[in-house]
């Protein structure tokens, strides 16, 4: 599995790191979708909306705010026009020189869902 690379520029001290990482990829089991990429510097996660997920998610991603300031988090609520349930949809974005922890960041997605390779 693909470690992210964020030792040289994350604030996160270096002993919670593997913590944090495991939230995301909890976090990422439960993707109702694998993630897409929606710009050249952006992947899209979406979930089921389930209860507390939002304050949940909202609570990760400002923690990982805080150590990693380069991430660019926008969390929404979207109906699914395909069947009835509502989906929580988290944009990640980084600027083109982070680029490389994007695409560690999907690829672990990708894993928690069964579909890297």
């Amino acid at each position: 599995m693909n470690e992210l690379p964020i030792v040289d520029f994350c604030t996160l001290p270096t002993a919670a790191q593997p913590m944090r990482l495991l939230q995301f990829e909890e976090l990422f089991r439960r993707q109702a979708h694998p993630p897409r990429w929606i710009g050249p510097h952006q992947v899209e996660f979406t979930f089921a909306d389930t209860e507390g997920l939002y304050a949940e998610v909202s609570d990760l991603v400002a923690r990982e705010s805080e150590c990693c300031s380069f991430f660019d988090f926008v969390l929404e609520r979207r109906a699914e026009h395909a069947g009835n349930e509502d989906r929580l949809v988290l944009q990640v974005g980084v600027p083109a020189s982070r680029d490389h922890v994007l695409r560690a960041f999907r690829e672990r997605a990708l894993v928690a869902i069964g579909q890297a390779g």
